[in-house]
């Protein structure tokens, strides 16, 4: 190679590390390209091949480190700026170091050669881990569950203060605001003292306290936009395709936490900043440590054994041999917390498999447990009390039947649960709670029996909901409601809509709803009541409680017999 053509590759390679020098969070190809060699400089089609092929040696060097296509300059590459001036002798101590740095830097055709066998290497790695059935299973049609979970509806929040257009305005708000954040190839993470000291504040209260917020960096609604950011080197661009809807990635992460093995997922977020939407999850953040080795491999032999069971797939196409699994700190991604659990707080590169197996496992282990639900010989055993969205099992209460009703007489009564909190007594496995959330419910807390809860909050996270709570025990006249619920939800009870269904009969009327400032009840009898029935129990709460029947029907559902249900609107209430 000519030395002027070395030369002139060595001079790029030291603007780069320069420039670099100057980003402490780093930059992207494109945008260092346009500062090393911006788009009117005579060079510039010539530069971006001879930037690749000086980066080459700069990283091989460990000089520049690449975090999924963001670069930033290491300490090495630091020191190596400030001893060589000279561009040549700069670039001949950057090719010392690596035999294909050298290759990079002396023949022009290296890179292509090298990058088009990588990526045959890398697809058909692909290939092989992911399995020609999930990969044109997934590509041609979706699976049912697809089409109707995550059954919570998405929130929409809007941030004040906050104007961010473009993913490096955003990045920019944290840096002036002066805290501390993580920056990955698709996503960012503020832990909480980040959240409280941003505009991102605004969320903290609606969620219990340390909450964490991971922002995908490509802007947009949920709707329509993707986890994945563009290729980075080594990148499988079947793996990225194939990576879950950012809304079905949070069905991911809610298994992962079901199963001891990620944190616990709070919600899924839009977020309005001036204009510009960006998508989110709340989450659990983690307080504690790196594992130990042996921590570390117990922790993925956990996530092997889910994989091993067909309910969900590695999708990287070195699987569990990826840096992303490699122990003790798996990239960062490993932590054991403070209650000594490890945790794997990722979840982009997994990919649901047989999910309706799962769903179904998970139905059938509540409707063993549940307190409600009958033996039939027709129905082949115990089944559901509360049929389940995405299972085929049967169930003695149809939800698409009671939703419709219900969603009827509530604007009837010109209320809604929108953006409330919605109590719900008598939870059963939280199929309820499961269809306020689907209305907009801010948050749901439902009160069941202790051997019950516990299915109840498996069943809505295998759902996709995640903004609820439980108590778990019997429900007696004098439950102190107000004190089971998480401290963060209790200035939500001002305006805060109750689910009364089918408990009276078991539990009367309990104290706690004379003094909580509910703004109505969602009301539901027990089978063959009449009219009549329906007056002396309203007439038995209203010496408890000043209210509105706002809205009153008989229905059936399912295998149920005919019922009163009702809207109870409070005088004055908002």
């Amino acid at each position: 190679m000519a030395k002027e053509d070395v030369r002139r590759i060595g001079a790029l390679a030291r603007s780069t590390v320069e420039v670099l020098s100057r980003h402490p969070a780093g930059l992207t190809f494109a945008a260092l390209l346009e500062q090393v060699a911006p788009p009117d400089s005579p060079a510039n089609g010539r530069a971006t091949e001879e930037m690749r092929r000086g980066a080459v040696a700069l990283l091989r060097a460990g000089w520049l480190l690449d975090h999924s296509g963001r670069w930033t300059v290491s300490e090495e590459g630091q020191s190596a700026l400030a001893r060589h001036q000279d561009p040549e002798a700069f670039l001949r101590e950057a090719v010392r170091h690596s035999f294909k740095g050298w290759l990079s830097v002396h023949s022009p055709y290296y890179l292509r050669v090298a990058k088009s066998v990588e990526k045959l290497t890398v697809e058909y790695k692909a290939i092989r881990r992911i399995g020609v059935r999930h990969i044109f299973g997934t590509g041609l049609r979706a699976a049912p569950w697809q089409d109707v979970l995550p059954v919570q509806k998405t929130r929409r929040v809007r941030v004040p203060g906050l104007s961010a257009v473009t993913i490096d305005e955003l990045l920019g708000h944290l840096r002036s605001a002066g805290v501390s954040y993580a920056e990955g190839g698709h996503a960012v993470y503020l832990p909480p003292a980040a959240v409280a000291g941003s505009a991102f504040r605004v969320l903290a209260p609606d969620y219990p306290p340390g909450a964490g917020l991971k922002i995908i960096k490509r802007p947009g609604e949920a709707a329509g936009n993707t986890y994945a950011q563009g290729m980075a080197a080594g990148d499988s661009r079947l793996h990225l395709s194939l990576i879950h809807q950012p809304h079905h990635l949070g069905l991911v992460a809610s298994l992962m936490y079901a199963e001891g093995t990620g944190p616990r997922p709070y919600d899924f977020v839009e977020l309005e900043c001036g204009g510009q939407w960006w998508t989110a999850y709340v989450t659990e953040h983690v307080e504690g440590r790196a594992p130990t080795v042996q921590e570390c491999e117990a922790g993925v032999d956990r996530l092997r054994e889910l994989e091993e069971q067909g309910t969900f797939k590695v999708l990287l196409p070195e699987g569990f041999n990826d840096p992303e699994f490699e122990c003790p700190s798996c990239s960062n991604n490993a932590l054991v917390g403070t209650d000594g659990r490890f945790y794997y707080v990722d979840f982009q590169n997994f990919l649901l498999t047989d999910y309706e197996a799962y769903l179904t496992r998970i139905a059938q282990e509540a409707s063993e447990k549940s307190h409600f639900g009958d033996q039939t010989v027709l129905r082949g055993g115990r089944y559901l009390y509360q049929s389940v969205p995405g299972v085929s099992l049967p169930g003695k209460r149809s939800i698409d039947d009671r939703v419709v009703v219900l969603r009827r007489l509530l604007e009837e009564a010109g209320v809604t649960v929108e953006d409330r909190l919605v109590l719900d007594v008598g939870c059963n496995i939280g199929m309820m709670m499961a269809q306020y959330l689907k209305m907009g419910a801010r948050w749901c807390h439902g009160w069941d029996r202790a051997h019950v809860t516990p299915h109840t909050e498996r069943m809505l996270l295998a759902l996709g909901c995640t903004r609820f709570s439980t108590t778990g025990g019997d429900i007696a006249s004098a439950q102190p409601m107000e004190e089971n619920l998480p401290a963060f939800l209790r200035p939500a009870l001002a305006g805060c809509a109750v689910s009364y269904l089918a408990v009276r009969r078991h539990i009367g009327w309990l104290d706690a709803l004379a003094r909580l400032p509910w703004s109505f009840i969602i009301y539901e009898g027990h089978e063959a009541e009449t009219q009549t029935d329906f007056d002396d129990h309203m007439r038995e709460f209203k010496a408890m409680a000043n209210f509105r029947v706002g809205g009153f029907s008989f229905y059936t559902d399912g295998d149920s017999d005919r019922r009163p249900v009702a809207i109870l609107v409070r005088e004055g209430a908002q």
